[in-house]
């Protein structure tokens, strides 16, 4: 019974995100999912949006095909309060805080750890949570292992990966590039993007290596035709990152880690008249962002103290930037300890934030989790988080924008609890409790010139719960479900907010006799949209997955695949110009050697 029980409850899975070392997710007192792998295989996606887009608690506002640009909410939250991190690296622009996720792709991805709710006395600014994506390891064996894949759909869609990894003498590697593209379901959603990502391991001693890992994109896409205002929005971009981390075992209860990083971020956006096609502006960045962190880890008994440290330097060149350039520079002190005692596990942190902009900001947090037996845990976890302003609401110009250098940081404080079982006879269930209370808020408001201006003028609560579960395997079959429930209001007026999602369902099955592989799952948002965008979600949203194998060998296994997309033409959009795609159809063929 225990090991049917223990598909759903992997006690001892160990995740890096909540302290930044690994740590079994029994341990762990946030919100926590991950998605793994197979589990992204599994959805046949083709970007991080596709994959972020079926788990309960995010919110994913989706305005086109594979590549369209998008963002994502954690618990009805800005999508700038949400920090995107991938292998150390902040995804996040420097301009507004927007995080391009529809530009990575999901083959790199080994697996994605996300906190829902604050995260800031690990890593600074995440009001709202944290995405982290874990990229695929080196390869361990000399043994070379790969992926090639290829799919076309509708309006040309095309995804095209190749992928290697191995290991040779004491060096390891994995290489991975790809190409998407489509020419869009909706007018001006079309995207084209080369990608491509390595990762280099050496192994200097028993004790001591070194991992470096590049990745670089650039591609162009579609983001807006409006007829009503004769305007048409493209965007091109170029993004690259590095990072180079030395790790070395002190000894057998104490670890240090030194890492490096870099990033460069080269966008421009067009706007243009769609009758004439004149153009009617551009705007250029140019951004680059250097950083170190490190990390001394001790393990004694029943603590795992970490002690760590992290600088970043970030520089904004743009013609919508006062001055045409600015920089931010943070640095960073933190200090976490897992205490386990019986049953028991206890998490305080404790992170000190400074920034060149907005001044510090200490964030405190401490969580509990209760193992009340074999089959149930229960979590709590209290703490205080912000998020930086962007600097287009600190140094941004306009024709009708007014900078404000003056904002403080948006703050909240955060208390969470949940329940995880199988308790109920093969039936996994989640269900957490969360509320944030937040203070200087960042809203606009309109100045007595009739300009606007970006102001810390709100105090907002954002309460609700989140329920997840899924059944044991009958006859190879699976149901899914999941439903978040989101309560924003202004405190000071007790008004209701507007454009925060109110309530998702996600409702899914899945059939897997290991040689054919079948996931329906269907997804449905109230938006609880300003009336005035003419936006339309009343409708689920069903997709359906089928992957088979074909041929396989102890040395290769060949797949086909295919999805049908929002196959009853579901409409889901907040905004009648960023409608969601239609029915569409792709199909493939993965060889895994």
């Amino acid at each position: 019974m225990m090991k049917i029980l223990k598909m759903f409850y992997k006690e001892d899975e160990l995740v890096v995100t909540p302290t930044r070392y690994p740590k079994p997710i029994s341990q762990v007192a946030e919100n926590m999912t991950v998605i793994t792998y197979k589990e992204i295989e599994e959805m046949n996606a083709h970007t991080l949006t596709d994959v972020l887009n079926t788990i309960p608690g995010i919110q994913m506002d989706i305005r086109g095909g594979p590549g369209s640009a998008t963002t994502a909410r954690i618990q009805g939250s800005e999508f700038r309060h949400v920090l995107v991190m991938i292998d150390g690296v902040t995804v996040n622009n420097l301009s507004d805080s927007y995080a391009d996720i529809s530009a990575i792709p999901v083959q790199i991805i080994e697996r994605i750890e996300i906190i829902k709710g604050p995260a800031s006395s690990s890593w600074g600014s995440s009001l709202g949570g944290i995405i982290n994506i874990i990229t695929k390891p080196a390869g361990n064996t000399k043994k070379i292992e790969g992926t090639v894949s290829a799919s076309y759909g509708e309006r040309d869609t095309g995804d095209y990966r190749a992928e290697v990894s191995g290991k040779v003498g004491n060096f390891g590697y994995y290489i991975y590039g790809g190409n998407l593209l489509t020419n869009g379901f909706r007018p001006a959603t079309d995207f084209y993007e080369n990608n491509l990502y390595t990762k280099l391991r050496w192994d200097m001693t028993d004790r001591v290596s070194l991992i470096f890992t590049f990745g670089y994109n650039k591609g162009n896409r579609g983001i807006l035709e409006d007829p009503n205002f004769d305007i048409l929005q493209r965007n091109n971009f170029e993004y690259l990152f590095s990072t180079l981390s030395l790790n070395y075992a002190i000894t057998d209860e104490a670890d240090f880690e030194l890492s490096l990083r870099t990033s460069r971020r080269n966008t421009e956006f067009f706007l243009n008249q769609l009758s004439t096609g004149a153009e009617l502006g551009v705007i250029t960045t140019d951004e680059k962002n250097n950083g170190a962190s490190a990390k001394l880890t001790w393990r004694h008994g029943k603590h795992s103290l970490i002690l760590g440290a992290d600088f970043d330097s970030g520089e904004l060149k743009s013609d919508a930037i006062t001055g045409g350039k600015q920089d931010l520079e943070k640095w960073a002190v933190y200090a976490n300890d897992t205490i386990v005692v019986n049953r028991f596990t206890f998490t305080p942190g404790i992170r000190h934030d400074h920034t060149s902009t907005n001044g510090d900001f200490t964030s405190p947090s401490l969580g509990i989790t209760y193992k009340v037996d074999e089959k149930t845990l229960l979590r709590a976890y209290v703490t205080r988080g912000f998020s930086i302003p962007p600097l287009s609401s600190t140094f941004g110009t306009g024709f009708f924008f007014v900078p404000n250098p003056n904002l403080y940081m948006e703050k909240v404080w955060s208390v969470q609890a949940g329940i995880e079982s199988t308790a109920l006879n093969y039936l996994w269930l989640r269900t957490n409790l969360f509320r944030h209370e937040i203070s200087d808020a960042i809203d606009t408001e309109q100045l007595p010139d009739g300009t606007f201006t970006a102001v810390n003028k709100g105090k907002q609560r954002r309460q609700g719960l989140e329920i997840e579960l899924k059944t044991v395997p009958v006859y190879n079959t699976s149901l899914i479900g999941g439903f978040a429930f989101i309560d924003a209001k202004d405190r000071d007026t007790g008004e209701r907010l507007l454009n925060v999602p109110r309530y998702t369902y996600d409702i899914g099955i899945q059939y897997n006799d290991k040689s054919f592989k079948v996931l329906l799952k269907g997804h449905y948002i109230w938006w609880n949209a300003d009336p005035s965008f003419n936006g339309k979600y009343s409708s689920f949203i069903w997709d359906l997955n089928l992957i088979k194998k074909v041929y396989t060998t102890d040395k290769k296994t060949v797949e086909l695949f295919l999805t049908a997309h929002n196959i009853f033409n579901g409409s889901q959009y907040t905004v009648d110009v960023f409608k969601n795609p239609r029915r569409w159809i792709e199909a493939g063929a993965r060889l895994k050697f």
